[in-house]
């Protein structure tokens, strides 16, 4: 169904400028109709003008109508297969990511966190997270970025160094160890 609604980007486009052509032809002839003295001309002049402006109008309508097709053909449309292998790369990657933002944000040698089980706790809270977004088929699809992020402030992490992971150093691999709750395997 949805390639019967699918129309081009030209397609689109020459609707789009149809209806431009249609309303300026419309502001013509009602200036036109209105600045007419013989009652004949400008009644003439004046049908143009609910003409233009009846196009104009059907024009619009058709836009409209298509793009409420389009979203509906695509909500109702099955959701892609499940990419597993996509989905544990991108698990991966989001946990790479956030990692960098824990320790930067709960590094135990700087002194500031009189708690030194946060980092863990943060590990920990990382993991059961991640275990729930991999269910979702489509979780590899959003910007990498996107995703350390949402997640990051899902676990209470500052966004401002979300935003900056990649210029954030790796926790030391002493400080991850090899715990299976470390390596889960959403």
């Amino acid at each position: 169904m949805l390639d019967a609604l699918t129309i081009t980007e030209e397609e689109a486009a020459g609707l789009s400028e149809l209806a431009a052509l249609d309303l300026a032809m419309a502001r013509d002839f009602a200036a036109r109709a209105q600045a007419e003295t013989d009652p004949n001309t400008a009644a003439d002049l004046a049908r143009c003008y609910q003409r233009m402006a009846r196009s104009y109008r059907q024009s619009l309508a058709l836009k409209a109508r298509l793009a409420r097709e389009i979203a509906a053909a695509e909500r109702d449309a099955p959701p892609p297969p499940r990419d597993e292998a996509r989905i544990r790369a991108r698990v991966t990657e989001v946990r790479a990511a956030t990692r960098r933002v824990i320790w930067a944000e709960h590094d135990p040698d700087e002194g500031e966190d009189p708690d030194e089980d946060m980092p863990e706790i943060c590990f920990d809270l990382l993991e059961q997270r991640l275990l729930t977004k991999a269910r979702d088929d489509r979780f590899a699809e959003p910007p990498l970025d996107d995703h350390v992020l949402e997640m990051c402030a899902a676990i209470g992490l500052s966004t401002s160094l979300a935003r900056r992971w990649r210029d954030l150093p790796d926790p030391p691999s002493d400080e991850l160890g090899d715990e299976p709750h470390r390596q889960s395997s959403a």
